[in-house]
């Protein structure tokens, strides 16, 4: 048994398997994933190879994603399979521990994947889920939807809008938490067009894009992909709204649905027009795997340095025994000066322990939930309490479904 990068002569075995495996018909699309992808290296599809046959493959999609405000690398995890003459015997769980070093060599702060069969297949392995939350609404009818004369909503046209759109996406995502950062080159490669990245319509006003909407209809049901506006122009809100509404009542719509969370700007004024109930869904596919945790932990230091600087109190030298992560336990130093500091588990500087489960520690450095959630359990001194809510604010987390591999 061989565990490595592909070679260029067993790409079509990788394709075929991941046919066998996902879609019969999928031939063409996971070509693209190869030929049309412009940040594709060879090393990035793994295998496994017995008798110089590829029993067992996944890909590695190299990106990066906000964990709060700051930017970590990641190594995204797609199409994990395995031949089914195969299975069981525990090649897919070597592939995956065996990427995870090749995480390392690459630099990847994050390992990130979106599971489609049970997560506990991952969970022995070490990965830990990332509840992502959404809604769904029955749609009745509408009322009191907003004069949007004064935008133009317009379908999508590649050629002319795409710049402005993908300007729009970082202006809108700059402090989004879950979201990937998109390169220009990235708009333009056949895999993102294949997960449907771009957008359904934009929005315009004095010719200027200032909204845009990804949504699709399937029957009478439409689901919300993604949505991007100019943070403070509200009317443009209104507007993308507006349309959508006209959408769902010309199609018939009866359903609504998005995996953003339900108090998001847009879904709330959604929400609000529609004469129906609302349900909210948790996402629970999404894993995470921090590759070397002390790393990963120092390239939050700047956005927490950041939240320290602009608190309106002070706070003295402290130490926070951080919960584990992959069996790794750190301290957290806040300095006299204002820096601080990762240090292993062994500090003699401890004042107190944050006493999380991993997959609460997850929601925490991400913002799904905000320290002054569970302060209240925690038994920590009034100071360092006050001192991981300014850490650690609640805030909503984003991976849109486009993005997904």
């Amino acid at each position: 048994m061989e565990i490595r990068g592909a070679r260029e002569s067993e790409l079509e075995q990788v394709v075929e398997l991941s046919c066998l495996a996902f879609n019969p018909d999928g031939h063409e699309r996971y070509w693209q994933y190869v030929k049309g992808d412009s940040s594709y290296r060879l090393p990035q599809t793994r295998v496994v190879v017995v008798n110089d046959r590829v029993i067992s493959t996944l890909r590695v999609w190299e990106r990066r994603i906000r964990v709060g405000s700051s930017l970590v690398t990641t190594g995204g995890i797609g199409g994990v399979c395995t031949h089914p003459n195969y299975r069981g015997v525990g090649y897919a769980s070597a592939l995956m521990r065996d990427t995870i070093d090749y995480l390392r060599t690459t630099g990847c702060d994050l390992g990130v994947l979106f599971t489609i069969i049970p997560a506990a297949f991952y969970h022995r392995l070490g990965w830990t889920s990332l509840p992502l939350h959404g809604f769904n609404a029955a749609y009745n009818s509408a009322t009191d939807v907003a004069d949007s004369s004064k935008w133009q909503v317009s379908d999508f046209n590649p050629e002319s809008d795409l710049d402005a759109v993908s300007r729009l996406y970082d202006i809108t995502n700059a402090q989004q938490s879950g979201a990937i950062t998109r390169t220009r080159a990235y708009w333009d490669m056949a895999p993102s067009r294949i997960r449907g990245v771009l957008p359904t319509v934009v929005a315009r006003q004095d010719e200027r894009i200032e909204g845009y909407l990804n949504y699709e209809i399937d029957g009478k049901r439409v689901e919300m992909r993604e949505v991007g506006y100019v943070p403070d122009n509200p009317t443009v809100l209104d507007a993308l709204v507006s349309h959508f509404l006209r959408v769902c009542e010309a199609e018939g719509i009866k359903e609504i649905g998005g995996r953003l969370p339900s108090q998001h700007p847009f879904a709330e004024c959604l929400i609000a027009r529609c004469n129906s109930s609302v349900t909210r869904t948790e996402y629970t596919g999404m894993m995470l795997y921090a590759v070397s945790p002390s790393v990963f932990l120092r390239r939050l230091i700047v956005q927490w340095e950041s939240r320290i600087a602009n608190a309106e109190e002070t706070f003295p030298p402290l130490a926070v025994k951080l919960p584990a992560i992959n069996s790794q336990e750190t301290v957290l130093r806040h300095n006299a000066d204002g820096t601080l500091q990762i240090v292993p588990e062994d500090s003699n500087a401890t004042d107190s322990r944050i006493d999380l489960s991993e997959a609460d520690f997850w929601q925490l450095l991400f913002g799904e939930i905000g320290w002054e959630q569970i302060s209240s359990e925690a038994s920590v001194s009034p100071e360092i309490s006050a001192f991981l809510a300014t850490l650690f604010p609640k805030r909503d987390v984003i991976f849109w479904s486009p993005d997904q591999y």
